[in-house]
């Protein structure tokens, strides 16, 4: 297992990282995440597996006071069902009284190598703003910003900058002297995206929660560190498990054969869903008479993250797969039917959204 926030690899011990990382299981929370259970199903079926200081998000919900939510893309590549968990969290803490940002890190994509043009990167960024919104989040209660356009980017992060070390940067996230500049400075710009939400020009301060993936902890780990030396809330986070690629391994938008894109055509979907890895038995003998294993198939994972709503019916479909009711190629069918219904409506919203492109947008 090998976890950083430039890469993922290998298979993923969600208890060892737990412990390495230094966040809290989100069970101990479970009396106080009824609300978020009853909109989300990423927290109703434990995909949200840690967190740091969700208390205060919680109570802020429960006391109706204000709050902020971020969570940001890099503009690399196309949207896919992986992104999409991140925007399904903030559609729910919106919809508890949350006031969304997000950031599209443009400057990311070029310091890290991710694209050879930072003007490319930038502009790939703004066609990726009615993409978001069509996933279904509020546009009053949203603003989107492109971290190298932003006004209020650059001077917080020259601001945050003196309140650091390049030892601590180091130290957090592993780079060293062969890594270029940029990403030392990244670091610090990630974290005046992070703590942004609080300026006194937008919310103020006020408890800001950040769904990521664990890898991108260090950000927050040095968002926290800064936050109080500039009098700002120290920010909270939320981790979910990652999903798993087509074919095993990790999700990525670099690798296309593992994900479900939101632009790819229908032929494309069909395909990719045919091929995917499923726990069934070798043969369909042996699956109607010892039955499947839908804890390893990534078909169900997307029945579990994304497509089903309904929890009798996800339980249905995992008893008759185990039981053999069920064979692969069933599940396969369903899965792309749906997918298929979901990015058709999906494509109109985006049409929908471009005109609420200068609403949200924070420049």
């Amino acid at each position: 297992m090998a976890i950083d926030v430039e890469k993922v690899e290998g298979e993923i011990d969600y208890d060892k990282v737990i412990k390495e990382f230094g966040v809290e299981p989100i069970e101990a929370l479970k009396p106080k995440l009824k609300k978020l259970e009853e909109i989300s199903l990423l927290y109703r079926r434990g995909i949200i597996f840690a967190h740091r200081d969700l208390n205060k998000i919680l109570d802020a919900i429960e006391k109706k006071e204000n709050f902020a939510v971020l969570t940001g893309f890099n503009p690399s590549a196309p949207l896919h069902f992986g992104n999409k968990m991140f925007i399904d969290q903030a559609i729910a803490f919106q919809r508890l009284g949350g006031k969304v940002y997000i950031p599209l890190s443009d400057d990311e994509t070029y310091v890290f190598g991710k694209s050879d043009s930072l003007e490319k990167a930038t502009e790939r960024a703004y066609t990726l703003i009615p993409k978001i919104l069509a996933l279904g989040l509020d546009a009053n209660k949203t603003k989107v910003f492109v971290s190298s356009t932003c006004k209020y980017v650059y001077p917080l992060a020259v601001k945050l900058s003196r309140k650091t070390t390049l030892s601590t940067i180091k130290a957090i996230f592993g780079f060293n002297d062969s890594d270029n500049p940029g990403k030392f400075f990244y670091g610090v710009v990630q974290a005046a995206h992070i703590l942004l939400p609080q300026i006194e020009e937008l919310e103020g301060r006020v408890p800001t929660v950040v769904p990521i993936g664990i890898d991108q902890d260090p950000y927050i780990r040095l968002a926290r560190d800064l936050a109080e030396k500039l009098n700002f809330e120290k920010p909270s986070s939320t981790n979910h498990f990652f999903m798993r690629g087509l074919r095993g391994g990790k999700m990525s938008g670099s690798k296309k054969e593992s994900a479900i894109f939101l632009d790819d055509s229908l032929e494309t979907i069909k395909e990719k869903i045919m091929n995917a890895l499923t726990g069934g038995a070798p043969s369909m003998e042996e699956q109607r008479k010892f039955g499947g294993k839908p804890e390893r198939c990534v078909v169900f994972e997307y029945f579990k993250f994304h497509l089903i709503e309904d929890d009798e019916r996800l339980r249905k479909i995992y008893s008759e797969c185990r039981e053999g009711k069920r064979v692969c190629g069933d599940c396969k069918q369903e899965c792309f039917e749906m997918l298929a219904k979901f990015l058709e409506s999906y494509k109109e919203r985006v049409e929908k959204a471009k005109d609420m492109v200068g609403k949200v947008l924070l420049e």
